[in-house]
């Protein structure tokens, strides 16, 4: 995500005048009195050489070392620079749902009276994890910071290792220093760091790694774990939540908002270099070749569902497992909607709506109704990635645990999840399933393949998603069967 010009042109005024040497003499010492109540706070969670960590051009980490908390207090946080080790900014701001909106997260939370302090980082988060088991194995996972299902996930295959008499360690990232590996309050640079690690995890009785994700690493990181695998003598098991080890797109989306069905390397070129990719300074002609040997050289390969397995098995010479983060067996029975005869369709899509889980198909649909003024009303619980039509409610970020709650206050007839992409799992889907609301997807990925599977819900065909007259005709068809005569 790029930072707005107003923090850069802030970045600029602190580095080179409040911390440059001819002015800075004037300027810091005012700026230190002025801000010295607030700087006493924030230095009690404050790391000064982690801090520095985060920079990677040499001149500028040098003008930042002359003030480091100063710059913190400044712009550190508003370029999403972490303070410590077990901080997580990012985090921490999803946890109280982007609020307080322009305040810094780590003043918000030493402020706060200690009773009331919330987790720092994901892994505090996890409040059902199982106690260290003192001489018992432990499996050492390396994951992203971008939360979602892929660390929903990663939080039910950890209670699973536990439940199997295991300790876990998760090793976070760091957005700005992504060759960082965060365990707890300790840091190791993955690129220069290797002994230090590898003893660590000898200490711990470490006998397996998990690589849960390598999105935001650079692409050195395989050969890094591998390296480290060597060094303890364990073996290295990978989860698959995607298509990033195909695509560095990470979804299969092009930038035209098209799923590519995994396109020949030479056509992901051409998508790369005028849509870009979530990652930089790499070589698509290479980038399945490598991932794909990484996976090859695994003990394990784990996925969330058959039909990613599926997909994957046509470029992996090799086994992979399913594990289901969730059981089907015990859903609710689906429930037919009683729709009156002036009423609208209510049709709700949840979580996060981005291109590839259809923005584009609800902002074209949105359109089609209000031109046939159709009986249709539809709203997002959940964020949205660009903004929608205003004939189309959206409730913005939401904590999981509400979902529940915010689906049974909206009362939906429906739920239509309009991804585009094979999805891997859909933790949303199984909320809707569990309230025995009719469920509506394109025939594509785990979604479908599970409502097959359970013999409920009404999966379209795929070309549907670009064409938004037939998929309100199709919509319409359905409100008809359920209208009460």
């Amino acid at each position: 995500m790029a930072e707005p010009a107003l923090t850069k042109f802030l970045t600029l005024i602190v580095e080179g005048l409040v911390l440059g040497r001819l002015a800075g003499n004037i300027v810091w010492p005012f700026l230190i009195h002025v801000m010295a109540p607030r700087l006493a706070v924030l230095e009690r969670g404050f790391d000064r050489d982690f801090y520095l960590c985060q920079f990677e051009d040499e001149a500028q980490r040098r003008r930042v070392a002359r003030g480091p908390l100063l710059h913190y207090a400044l712009v550190g946080w508003r370029t999403r620079r972490a303070p410590a080790p077990a901080f997580d900014p990012a985090f921490y701001r999803g946890y109280y749902l982007q609020r307080p909106p322009g305040v810094d997260p780590l003043f918000h939370h030493l402020e706060k009276p200690r009773q009331q302090h919330s987790p720092r980082n994901e892994v505090e988060a996890r409040n059902d994890r199982s106690p260290w088991r003192e001489g018992a194995e432990a499996v050492l996972v390396f994951h992203h910071g971008r939360g979602g299902g892929s660390s929903r996930f990663l939080d039910l295959y950890e209670r699973h290792i536990e439940n199997g008499g295991r300790n876990v360690l998760r090793a976070r990232t760091v957005l700005k220093a992504p060759t960082l590996a965060v365990i707890e309050d300790r840091t190791f640079d993955l690129s220069s760091d290797l002994e230090a690690l590898a003893e660590f995890s000898r200490r711990l009785n470490v006998t397996r790694l998990l690589v849960n994700h390598l999105v935001d690493r650079p692409l050195e990181t395989m050969g890094w774990l591998r390296d480290l695998g060597r060094r303890l003598g364990v073996p290295y098991d990978v989860v698959l939540h995607d298509y990033f080890m195909l695509c560095p797109r990470i979804d299969l989306v092009t930038g035209a908002g098209i799923c590519c069905d995994v396109a020949p390397p030479e056509t992901c070129m051409r998508c790369i270099a005028e849509h870009g990719a979530e990652v930089r300074d790499f070589d698509p002609l290479t980038w399945r070749r490598d991932h794909l040997a990484f996976l090859a050289t695994a003990e394990s390969v784990v996925a969330p569902s058959d039909d990613l397995a599926m997909r994957m098995r046509r470029y992996l010479e090799r086994p992979i497992a399913v594990w289901e983060p969730e059981s089907d067996s015990s859903l609710s029975p689906e429930r037919t909607p009683r729709v009156s005869p002036n009423e609208p369709l209510r049709i709700v899509t949840l979580g996060a709506l981005n291109v590839s889980k259809g923005l584009r198909v609800v902002q074209s649909l949105a359109d089609a109704s209000e031109q046939a003024g159709a009986p249709l009303r539809l709203s997002i619980l959940g964020p949205t990635s660009e903004p929608l039509p205003p004939s189309i409610g959206v409730s913005g970020t939401y904590h999981p645990g509400d979902l529940d709650r915010l689906l049974s206050e909206a009362a939906p007839h429906a739920v239509l999840l309009p991804a585009i992409w094979p999805e891997s799992w859909s933790f949303v889907l199984t909320a809707a399933l569990a309230q025995g609301l009719p469920v509506i997807v394109f025939d594509i990925g785990a979604p479908a393949a599970r409502l097959r599977r359970l013999g409920r819900g009404h999966i379209l065909p795929r070309a549907l998603s670009a064409d938004p007259a037939g998929l309100l005709a199709a919509l319409l068809q359905l409100r008809d069967q359920w209208v009460s005569r």
